[in-house]
């Protein structure tokens, strides 16, 4: 365990000041997990029930004894037993008489052809299986978070850096402002909407810079990622075979659900042979009080019996598989949703492209009507206001659509 921390420690650290894409985080994320862990747990005791199972009759030795006492006999009377899966050693003392001591050996033969413990390791290796879903799902659902936490990151990185040199832009046209208010050439209110413009920028990267703080520290603390002098790179996915990504989500909510019919299945298999086929056990013992040798054969059936367990399990398959159903039907919506949501990332994106080419020329536009005096300069920076706020708004579009790329990708992994 101490191994297994050292290694996530340092691969925590493998993300040093150089340009990391989200696709590197993703893959750290298969090692640093702590899902990682939990499988473990998991497997270990899987392992030890495969070695209990295994075992079977042969788990430990049973040892038994005690004594009584007959106070009309004034007999004292000691009795022990040690048995081992198989065989077994009975032994019996009483005060004054001869030792009477039997051993030998019985057998199921029942349990020789499908046992309860047969039963339990097959139920096992289904269920090995799906500790292996549950391992990918935790993890999927840690890397679909950690998409969004990335994609946060970049939205803010790149509305700062706009605004940024927007204030830059901003700083320049305020002097020259200032000057032209002192000499006259122009009216306070241009120069006060640029000084509003100016001081809700600055606030605004005050804000930013501070909410990027907290999502690296998020990225250590959520995900052990360290990121404090990392570049991280554009969000940018293998748009290749989209549409096979698609037909693979949910596939691991259907491969656990069918999983969990098969034990169900087991369950029942078992109980319809232990209701079909009598106990039956044969065995072979000897007397050495007697000096006698023995062999025995032993039958017994239940009939007339009317068995719940059986019921509940015949019904807990019928409630699976109309579960079962029911998602591979919301999955089949789900993936269309999924298509419709793709496209209309798309979409908003690409009328945003557009917006911004045009709000671009509008405040170009309002910038030399301002040096003509045709419009005033509170024109000029709604227009810049405006030309902002959608380079932010296109910036966004377009790292959602590549988020959303990514969440597909991830969700169709099995």
């Amino acid at each position: 365990m101490k191994k297994y921390i050292l290694i996530t420690l340092l691969l925590s650290k493998l993300i040093y000041s150089q340009e990391v894409s989200l696709d590197k985080l993703l893959n750290e994320i298969n090692k640093t997990s702590y899902e990682n862990q939990i499988y473990n747990i998991k497997n270990n005791q899987n392992n030890f029930k495969e070695d209990y199972y295994k075992t079977g009759r042969y788990n430990g030795v049973k040892v038994d004894g005690g004594t009584e006492y007959k106070d009309k006999e004034n007999r004292y009377t000691f009795e022990s037993s040690v048995s081992y899966g198989d065989f077994y050693v009975q032994g019996e003392k009483v005060k004054n008489d001869e030792n009477k001591v039997t051993y030998g050996a019985k057998r199921s033969l029942k349990d020789l052809v499908f046992s309860k413990d047969d039963n339990e390791l097959s139920k096992l290796k289904v269920t090995r299986d799906i500790t292996k879903i549950d391992l990918k799902q935790g993890i999927e659902s840690q890397k679909l978070s950690l998409i969004n936490l990335y994609k946060d990151y970049k939205d803010n990185q790149f509305e700062l850096k706009l605004k940024q040199n927007a204030l830059q832009t901003l700083e320049k046209e305020k002097k020259v402002l200032e000057k032209s208010y002192q000499m006259g050439s122009i009216p306070k209110i241009d120069l006060d909407s640029l000084l509003v413009s100016y001081n809700s920028i600055k606030l605004e990267i005050d804000k930013i810079e501070h909410i990027l703080e907290k999502i690296i520290e998020r990225f250590y603390y959520d995900y052990g990622l360290k990121l404090q002098e990392a570049k991280l790179a554009d969000i940018a996915p293998n748009k290749n075979n989209l549409e096979k990504y698609i037909s693979l989500v949910g596939e691991k909510d259907l491969k656990k659900l069918n999983l969990e019919k098969e034990i169900t299945k087991e369950n029942i298999k078992y109980l319809k042979y232990d209701n079909k086929v009598p106990e039956i056990s044969v065995g072979v013992e000897r007397n050495t009080l007697n000096d006698e040798n023995r062999v025995f054969l032993k039958f017994s059936k239940d009939i007339f019996y009317k068995d719940i367990d059986l019921s509940n399990e015949e019904s807990s398959l019928m409630e699976k598989e109309v579960t079962y159903n029911q998602r591979a039907n919301e999955i089949i919506a789900e993936r269309y949703k999924i298509q419709d949501n793709y496209y209309t990332l798309q979409k908003d994106y690409l009328v945003l492209e557009n917006r911004v080419d045009l709000e671009k020329s509008k405040y170009e536009i309002k910038k030399l009507e301002n040096t003509l005096g045709k419009v005033s300069y509170t024109e000029v920076m709604e227009a810049f206001d405006n030309y902002l706020e959608l380079e932010v708004s296109k910036e966004k579009a377009k790292n959602s659509l590549n988020s959303y790329i990514y969440q597909i990708i991830v969700r169709s992994e099995i």
